[in-house]
């Protein structure tokens, strides 16, 4: 069922991982899809018969030239995916200031100057239901993680930012969501590794569904929060962490089900 179909949607840090795999699945539900990124998106672009525009989520200005395109080019905007985000590793001791405010420059300004820029297009959409926004956040923005202190206050602001936009503009017919991934499988996540294996090790032990996650997962999951399914959801935080967010994995003289 192509449930974004005749959709014009934009997906910013498109060209890998989660962004990636949601500029397929979009395309795949029916939707003319932009790809936004600082990494070369044309092949992917050609790929899935849409665009690619050359942004940079922390200057406020190269985002409304963006929106401003796509609009020009299409006619409008229904759908945006807030996506981009960079991670770095760090206590909040540990954590360098230059490093700290790249992480919210990226991961809190770059979601706002999409918000602001995607709601004002949005607005000019006829119609009760005008448009659909789904922010990445993590599981690091609704709990503590050692050693992620920039990271996890730059995704508790996104929830909030989510929030917040829902509430503002639920009544002009726009929605806000945000998904919160576990360990996924993408090139950041892997980067963040100690070597090669780890990234499949520490989410089979982290999760307790007991794997990694795959971008495919998230992908499925934003193209249903964006599309008319989904239209009594908005200022959701979805997790998709395989129930690591859900609980202790173990505790004192719990080793599992019986099987």
């Amino acid at each position: 069922m192509n449930r974004l179909d005749d959709k014009i949607a934009i997906v910013t840090g498109g060209s890998s991982g989660i962004g990636l795999a949601t500029a397929r699945e979009f395309a795949h539900a029916g939707a003319k899809v932009v790809i936004a990124d600082i990494g070369d998106g044309t092949e992917i672009a050609a790929e899935i018969d849409g665009a690619y525009i050359e942004c940079d989520v922390t200057d406020s200005e190269a985002v409304d030239r963006m929106v401003a395109a796509t609009v020009e080019n299409f006619g409008r905007l229904d759908v945006y995916f807030n996506n981009a985000g960079i991670e770095i590793h760090g206590s909040t001791l540990d954590t360098n200031l230059e490093m700290h405010r790249k992480v919210l420059d990226v991961n809190v300004n770059g979601v706002f100057y999409g918000l602001q820029s995607a709601i004002r297009a949005m607005l000019n959409n006829d119609g009760p239901i005008r448009g659909a926004i789904v922010n990445t956040a993590s599981v690091a923005g609704i709990t503590g993680v050692p050693g992620m202190s920039s990271y996890n206050a730059s995704k508790f602001a996104v929830v909030g930012l989510t929030r917040n936009a829902a509430v503002e503009y639920g009544r002009a017919g726009i929605r806000v969501n945000c998904v919160c991934p576990g360990i996924i499988r993408t090139p950041m996540g892997e980067s963040a590794m100690p070597g090669p294996g780890a990234l499949d090790a520490i989410g089979a032990a982290a999760h307790p569904l007991g794997r990694v996650g795959e971008p495919e997962d998230v992908a499925k999951l934003v193209t249903f929060l964006v599309s008319d399914d989904a239209s009594f959801i908005s200022g959701a935080t979805v997790t998709i962490d395989g129930a690591m967010s859900a609980g202790f994995t173990a505790s004192p003289g719990w080793d599992g089900p019986e099987t």
